[in-house]
């Protein structure tokens, strides 16, 4: 229902950019000028939405999810109503379709000349391979939060309105939480597993599986996909882009407590982790640790033949972005809540805070930028990997959207300790942040290389417990 759902949205909005946008009009007037005639029809078949889904809180599954996107095919489902309902038999949209069937005021149909702003084609696609990953953003994940507190909610709301909403002290978090352990029954017997299980698993974080390590296993997994060139004289590959937080602050994160099992921040903390290991991704003290996470031949979705001999293999970018702070349903309030904290944010940033895009879909900027921006812009950017940044989705007090270079801890915004008159007026910075010191960008690094240990160690360890050692 969700992937049905998601398609046709994404779908609508394209055939909105395509027939009566900026972009569409701009289009038109150019294909009017060389004497033809613009079609937007002739767009909207060049772009495919396909459709998988994943419990990253279920191992298992992003495995068998990897194992599908390297080894197998992957496809879309039939076309359906606005709220995801599925369409009659024979409706435009499905591959049922009938010229003779009457076309459903919401269908996103495959059918020329239909008339409305939420039709498209591409529907009931199926045994699709796919030859490579340009890029996989990491976003998907839960807040953990089971409330919170009021009385300091609303008096740090009233009097220090900027730092509240933008980096709140006021959210209870369901400490310890952990994933619950699934067992494969007869009939979900997944290909890539092998058919043995294991006594006992380690404990593991319910917020940290969903936020980080789910993400970092199938990441791992799709290197096969994401590591081959656009072309055989291509210098670059795939990107693997982290959506972490602007709350993902130092004192929300021990080394000692990777999973954020004992912290009151699990979800901060889980951010942070992304922050250490894509910062320092590309550093000389963290690369020997580093290196076969990115390395292809390393996986299982490889082992199982995916692979061809000789095939060229180049090593994919790490980025992180953050969104900001939008209008979400991450945390569990009441609608009237989500209304009135969504018209303080508007206030928050005309009063001039750049970190309150508001809508999902400015918030999406930063890692859509990542995605789009060209790999040696990036790298020019960065200083080849070694001076990193994390690029946050920010606005103008009119809302219009921009990326920013965002400071973090022990970073600072590149790794570079700069002079402390130029850093002191920057917009968006923390009131009580730190100015970056030698010795802080020391620490940095070295949590760094021990976050990247310790998270493959945990990659070899769970690879152990769940069996998915097959095709050796």
């Amino acid at each position: 229902m969700k992937t049905r759902f998601t398609i046709s949205r994404l779908r609508a909005h394209l055939r909105i950019q395509v027939e009566s946008s900026t972009f569409a009009k701009k289009q038109r007037a150019k294909a009017k000028e060389q004497g033809v005639e613009y079609k937007w029809e002739n767009m909207v078949q060049r772009v495919h939405f396909l459709g998988v889904e994943v419990d990253l809180c279920d191992l298992r599954s992003v495995y068998a999810l990897a194992d599908k996107l390297v080894n197998g095919t992957v496809g879309s489902p039939d076309a359906t109503t606005m709220d995801g309902k599925k369409l009659p038999h024979g409706s435009p949209g499905t591959a049922s379709y009938s010229a003779e069937i009457e076309q459903d005021r919401w269908a996103l149909s495959q059918k020329p000349g239909s008339i409305g702003s939420q039709r498209s084609w591409g529907w009931g696609l199926s045994g699709i391979r796919i030859p490579r990953l340009d890029a996989v953003i990491l976003s998907a994940g839960i807040g953990g939060w089971v409330g919170l507190d009021w009385p300091l909610a609303v008096r740090t709301v009233l009097f220090d309105t900027i730092e509240a909403t933008t980096w709140p002290k006021y959210k209870k978090s369901n400490l310890g939480a952990l994933v619950k352990t699934s067992k494969p029954t007869g009939d979900e017997k997944q290909p890539l597993l092998e058919n043995q299980e294991k006594p006992h698993e380690p404990p593991l974080g319910e917020v940290f599986c969903a936020n980080v390590f789910g993400h970092y296993i199938l990441a791992h997994e799709l290197m096969p996909l994401l590591s081959r060139p656009t072309s055989p004289n291509a210098k670059t590959c795939g990107k693997v882009i982290w959506v972490s937080s602007i709350d993902a602050m130092e004192d929300k994160f021990s080394i000692d407590d990777l999973q954020g099992l004992e912290s009151d921040s699990p979800y901060e903390s889980s951010k942070r982790v992304m922050d250490l290991l894509a910062l320092t991704s590309k550093l000389p003290s963290t690369q020997r640790i580093s290196a076969p996470f990115f390395d292809s031949s390393k996986t299982i979705t490889v082992k199982k033949g995916s692979s061809k001999v000789n095939e060229p293999s180049l090593e994919p970018e790490m980025y992180v972005t953050h969104p900001g702070i939008f209008a979400s349903d991450i945390m569990p309030l009441p609608g009237i809540l989500v209304v009135i904290y969504t018209w303080i944010f508007y206030f928050v940033r005309w009063i001039g805070s750049p970190w309150h895009p508001i809508t999902p879909y400015k918030a999406a900027v930063s890692p859509v930028w990542i995605a789009l921006t060209g790999t040696e812009e990036l790298n020019a950017a960065e200083g080849g990997g070694l001076k990193k940044s994390k690029w946050g989705s920010a606005t103008d007090t009119s809302g219009n959207e921009r990326v920013m270079k965002t400071e973090v801890p022990g970073w600072g915004w590149n790794g570079d300790v700069e002079d402390t008159a130029e850093i002191k007026n920057r917009k968006g910075r923390k009131r009580d942040a730190v100015d970056l010191t030698k010795e802080k960008r020391e620490e940095f690094e070295i949590i760094g290389a021990k976050a990247w240990e310790k998270i493959e160690e945990m990659r070899r360890e769970w690879e152990d417990v769940l069996g998915v050692n097959s095709g050796k």
